[in-house]
């Protein structure tokens, strides 16, 4: 077998997978992080970072992130730049539509707009 069959996947593809793992990474940061008290100085103690890492659901997004990277280098690989990096704006499509449905955050009618045009953009690029 010459390699797996998941490398000749269109960069379109690869695009795609990466940008849902980044924005699930969000979604389990947001999630972590209102089960805990956060300031960025937890970062520089060791019983900081211990509450970060036994927390569970931030590394878990750092993990998200880890492999949302990979996949998009392997997209950045086999297409141009200019195709796929509208598709990251696809993460403030999907964490708006998270954020109302799982955090029970407001969205404004202007916000709405401003998503609709994100996405005619990206329907844009993509006829290009």
């Amino acid at each position: 077998m010459k390699g797996l069959a998941v490398l000749s996947l269109s960069p379109l593809i690869f695009a795609l997978l990466s940008v849902l793992l980044g924005a699930l990474g969000q979604v389990l940061w947001k999630y972590g992080l209102s089960l805990m008290e956060f300031s960025p100085e937890m970062f520089f103690n060791l019983k900081g970072l211990i509450k970060i890492v036994s927390n569970g659901w931030i590394p878990a997004g750092i993990l998200c992130y880890f492999f949302s990277m990979t996949l998009w280098l392997k997209a950045l690989k086999e297409a141009e730049l200019s195709y796929v990096y509208p598709l990251i704006s696809l993460n403030f499509v999907i964490l708006t539509v998270v954020g109302v449905l799982l955090f029970h955050e407001n969205v404004t009618w202007l916000r709405v707009l401003g998503i609709l045009l994100i996405i005619s953009g990206i329907v844009m690029v993509a006829q290009s």
